[in-house]
């Protein structure tokens, strides 16, 4: 698999397996929510970029959540030692205690399911450059270092960050991303970016959930259009 990745052709030496491929009655759900996100038709508000990362992230969430039911990782009672299902009072009644498996757990576990082409068209892919370069924005006002003398870039996470010195934010690591594209073969690089790639999506989907009048990256449609392509091509190793 020919590709570029600073300015130069590369070849890239793909792992024998390759993606799962789901079958439509195997995720009717994520396939359901495809047809739909194809449907939308632009906007000049680029409204439609919401609209489409929102379906897209939706089927997205069946496939990380399959994977995870798949090695057995869902929600389970929370037991005593002796075997008994410990509750929590919900006034009048007792609800039985569960352990749930963490958005972020799911993500990682599809993540491990991702091939090297797959990580490697996601890093050289023009919008991952855009997120290295970009400087956030929180509460109308642009954050390009923190209190620690950081260069911040990649996207604010708006419903934590909480002070525009000590943001929180999923970056695109600079020197990660230049050690890659001078050496694509590098696994340790390739993997250590394709999950910042993977965070800064979700980041990007926990934004919108959050979204309000404030001029931030909650709001912001250069951001979900330049996600979206990521996500697009995320959802798209998976089925079809």
């Amino acid at each position: 698999m020919g590709d570029r990745a600073g300015g130069k052709v590369v070849v890239l030496h793909e792992r024998l397996t390759m993606s799962v491929k789901f079958q439509q009655h195997e995720l009717p759900y994520a396939y359901s929510m495809i047809t739909f996100a194809q449907k939308i038709r632009p906007h000049r508000d680029g409204q439609h970029h919401f609209q489409k990362y929102f379906y897209l992230w939706t089927a997205f969430n069946n496939i990380y959540t399959t994977f995870a039911h798949r090695q057995g990782m869902s929600t389970r009672l929370v037991r005593s030692e002796d075997g008994k299902v410990l509750t929590v009072p919900n006034g009048n009644v007792n609800i039985p205690r569960v352990e749930s498996v963490s958005e972020r757990e799911k993500l990682y576990l599809a993540l491990d399911e991702f091939d090297d082409e797959l990580k490697h068209r996601l890093i050289v892919h023009k919008s991952t450059r855009f997120f290295l370069e970009r400087i956030p924005a929180w509460k109308g006002g642009k954050i390009e270092h923190d209190a620690f003398g950081q260069r911040v870039n990649g996207v604010i996470n708006v419903n934590h960050t909480c002070d525009a010195d000590y943001p929180i934010w999923s970056p695109i690591d600079i020197q990660f991303y230049e050690r890659y594209a001078a050496d694509p073969d590098d696994e340790d690089c390739r993997n250590f970016l394709a999950t910042q790639i993977v965070d800064l999506l979700y980041t990007v989907r926990d934004n919108l959930m959050h979204a309000g009048r404030k001029l931030d990256d909650a709001n912001d449609i250069s951001v979900v259009e330049n996600a979206l392509p990521l996500l697009e091509m995320i959802v798209a190793s998976f089925t079809w």
